[in-house]
């Protein structure tokens, strides 16, 4: 299995995201460490 990974740097978090992509099945995932992360209280979740 192949796949495209494509990176995309934030960099307010300094951090980067992925974004994995498997032409074959046209299926594909993100993968981002910093989803849902406050700046403001300096943690991730709700």
């Amino acid at each position: 299995m192949n796949v495209d990974v494509t990176p995309f740097f934030d960099p307010t978090t300094a951090t980067w995201s992925y974004l994995v992509v498997d032409p074959r099945s046209r299926q594909a995932a993100i993968i981002d460490p910093v989803l849902d992360f406050d700046a403001a209280a300096g943690r991730t979740g709700r």
